[in-house]
């Protein structure tokens, strides 16, 4: 397993080539000193064994799917468990070792992978990159993807944060800018409908403090051009704004260690729900993803 790291005297990350893993994120706080905002494993070697997929990239698809799914009208079986595949299962990007390419940039770094047709029953080689950029205060990702047959291809990373790390999470200020949400079945796969956020505890268009709310659901994000979450933490001062292409996130806080995960990505379950954003990628097309995550101050007194 390697490790890589970037420094533009702002922000510090820190890589693995294991899951192309966003190992740790330095931010200083409102007194100067430097934070590790990402809630990931002390040792890289722990990665190899973790269940929650800290800092990985998800792929080749991320969220839930149903066994099977549609491909052009075709039904295609996946890998599942109790006909759920979830975050691509047991061969999954996140368990992958990514090689990197060489950038003129020095303050980014690109990982590659190709994943071959079949794995987890999906059809279509594909090959993928994932750019990781210091740019000011901001960490930029961008995921690319190219596929030799149609297949479904629907990407994320997976970092834990807490701008706070020795503090819980509770204390956060979390706002999304979302009007709606996916109705989930009791297994979390989404149903196809859309409900309103108002009156309900996934409204979040309004700064909230998060206190003992948990969430792992899905935000059908308002078009805008501005911050589609922004994440504030009072002890520290930080706030993190996050900037996506996509049309919605996952909004997930484990249940036993504190942190808040921002999955963007297109809708979980889409091959199966034709009236969701499609995820289909054809020969001759390309994936494209940017998400970035932009840091700076709030001294409140």
């Amino acid at each position: 397993m390697k490790t890589f790291s970037l420094d533009n005297g702002t922000l510090k990350a820190v890589f693995l080539s294991y899951g192309a893993i966003l190992h740790q994120l330095w931010v200083k706080n409102k007194n100067g000193e430097a934070l590790n905002v990402i809630q990931g494993l002390d040792q890289p070697e722990a990665y190899l064994s973790d269940i929650w997929s800290r800092g990985a990239v998800i792929g080749r698809y991320a969220g839930r799917l149903e066994n099977p799914i549609q491909i052009e009208g075709k039904k295609i079986e996946i890998e599942h468990q109790n006909e759920i595949l979830l975050h691509s299962g047991k061969k999954g990007w996140n368990t992958q070792y990514w090689t990197t390419i060489p950038s003129a940039d020095p303050f980014e770094l690109i990982f590659e992978y190709k994943c071959p047709a079949g794995v987890g029953g999906f059809p279509g080689t594909v090959n993928a990159r994932v750019s990781y950029r210091l740019e000011e205060n901001q960490l930029k990702i961008g995921y690319r993807a190219t596929t030799d047959a149609s297949t479904h291809v629907n990407l994320t990373n997976h970092a834990y944060f807490n701008l706070n790390p020795k503090g819980k999470i509770n204390t956060h200020q979390l706002q999304v800018c979302a009007d709606q949400y996916l109705e989930l079945k009791p297994n979390l796969v989404p149903t196809g409908k859309l409900l309103n956020v108002v009156h309900t505890p996934f409204d979040f268009k309004t700064p909230k403090v998060l206190g003992t709310t948990r969430l792992d659901d899905y935000f059908v994000l308002s078009p805008t051009n501005e911050a589609v979450v922004s994440l504030y933490e009072p002890q520290s001062g930080i706030e993190m704004k996050t900037y996506t292409n996509q049309p919605g996130l996952v909004v997930f806080t484990p249940p036993h260690f504190e942190a808040i995960c921002f999955e963007t990505q297109k809708f979980s379950n889409t091959p199966n729900i034709p009236s969701f954003p499609s995820t289909l990628l054809k020969p001759g097309t390309i994936y494209d993803h940017q998400t970035h995550f932009k840091f700076s101050l709030r001294n409140e007194g």
